[in-house]
């Protein structure tokens, strides 16, 4: 909602105070509260008490805003410190904090996914993870499928979660569950029925938690075993060019 004054009307932004990163806060506030479709100029300079044509001193367009607003996100993740091989501390560990960022900003996969995001904060991301898994073992281009197996596993399980479980009580789910194999004849859906407690939790950090470790480990048994993540060897000796990661969205 619009910060107000005593009079409830918008608070004007003070003299000389307007900046890209100021509006760029209001338009991620703006997000959160009520999704990306409200992010629209005229409704940032409304939340921001200003006019809307103050704001094209700092950015020249929605497109400009919404990729602004990626940015700011996906800077304040950071890849973890830690020794130069070690992918699943790093590199999984990464893949969790954009997790946590994407529940917290529920507009974020939707942005990536239609937008893409190429800045710098991002290209360092994907340079810092990519180095990581090659330093492990992984064959140049292998080390962009593994990545992006993982990538969009995350992405997926969040697009799972958010309306189940983040954007409405957990108890709602559950109770939407129960409701709908009650309706059901047990003699006809005997495992329904016996696996409502699970299947209840389909949608939690314990099932994202689950798949994760499974990625892990197919990763992991075939790299400790001297293999590639495609199933051939890895051999000794100049690797093949990486190819392209492209932008973190693809």
């Amino acid at each position: 909602m619009p910060a107000e004054g005593s009079g409830g009307a918008p608070k004007r932004a003070p003299r000389n105070t307007l900046s890209r990163a100021v509006i760029v806060k209001a338009a991620l506030e703006l997000i959160d509260e009520a999704g990306l479709e409200a992010v629209t100029m005229p409704n940032v300079a409304r939340h921001l008490g200003v006019g809307t044509m103050s704001l094209y001193r700092h950015v020249s367009d929605k497109r400009d805003l919404v990729d602004a607003v990626a940015e700011r996100v996906m800077g304040q993740i950071e890849v973890p410190d830690g020794a130069v091989d070690d992918w699943e501390g790093r590199v999984v560990g990464y893949l969790r904090a954009l997790r946590e960022a994407a529940i917290a900003h529920p507009a974020l996969g939707r942005i990536l996914a239609d937008h893409g995001l190429t800045v710098g904060q991002v290209f360092a991301q994907l340079e810092t993870v990519h180095g990581v898994l090659i330093r492990a073992g992984f064959a140049p281009g292998d080390a962009v499928r593994a990545f992006y197996s993982l990538f969009t596993y995350v992405f997926g399980s969040v697009m799972w979660e958010l309306p189940r479980v983040h954007q409405q009580p957990e108890e709602a789910y559950v109770s939407s569950w129960n409701s709908a194999i009650d309706a059901l004849d047990p003699a006809d859906y005997p495992h329904l029925h016996a696996l409502r407690r699970d299947l209840a939790s389909a949608a939690s950090a314990d099932q994202f938690e689950y798949g994760l470790g499974l990625l892990v480990e197919s990763l992991r048994t075939r790299a400790s075993a001297g293999h590639r993540p495609d199933g051939g060897p890895v051999r000794p000796g100049p690797r093949a060019p990486a190819r392209p990661a492209g932008n973190i969205a693809q």
